[in-house]
């Protein structure tokens, strides 16, 4: 398999990066700053940012998969998520390529009950434009008629987590803390059965 990556230098997507890698997929790594990426046998390093199309339609050719980590960053448009979007989209029915995952968030759309009482103050002042971002590209991801999954995880960590991260598709788990590298492996996971194929799961 050979995928495309955005978002995979850091967080969650560099947990993919690893993972793929070392099931000797090929990636197509869209990195603003490629000289920071350290080179590794099947990676291919695109420079350029998310928001240019020809970038864009550079690193999803000759893949058979998409998968978005992309959030906001130091220096990033703060609806860098739903922007992405609108461009990958038609990119990918032009090249007739229809698989795609996407991380999204727990707290986004139909999911905000799942978020415990005392963090949704924060989630609705200072995560507001984020969630709003994320909660239209969920929107434009479900009415293209690619093949989707969209993953929503809880609070995300680098440390090791107690017990064994759960993954469903109902609003009534609550969010916890969830390891990237955890988040990271139903993502491979998905790429390779298809579980969730046209739904949205939570990791928590």
């Amino acid at each position: 398999m050979r995928i495309a990556l955005f978002g995979g230098t850091r967080g969650v997507g560099r947990q993919v990066l690893v993972q793929a890698l070392e099931k000797d997929w090929g990636i197509k790594l869209l990195a603003r700053h490629p000289d920071a990426v350290p080179p590794a046998p099947g990676l291919e390093v695109v420079g350029g940012d998310a928001l240019d199309p020809g970038k864009v339609i550079l690193t999803i050719t000759g893949c058979d998969a998409v998968v978005s980590c992309l959030g906001p960053t130091k220096g990033s448009a703060p609806d860098v998520c739903s922007r992405w979007t609108d461009i990958i989209l038609p990119a990918m029915q032009k090249f007739s390529l229809s698989r795609l995952v996407v991380i999204s968030a727990l707290g986004v759309g139909d999911s905000a009950g799942q978020i415990p009482l005392w963090m949704q103050p924060f989630f609705k002042t200072i995560l507001k434009r984020s969630m709003q971002d994320k909660d239209r590209q969920e929107q434009l991801i479900r009415a293209s008629g690619t093949d989707w999954t969209i993953i929503r995880p809880g609070g995300l960590t680098d440390r090791q987590t107690n017990g064994t991260a759960v993954v469903g598709t109902d609003v009534k788990q609550k969010a916890g803390m969830v390891g990237r590298a955890a988040v990271a492996s139903l993502v491979i996971n998905e790429l390779e059965t298809g579980r969730y194929r046209g739904r949205t799961a939570y990791i928590t």
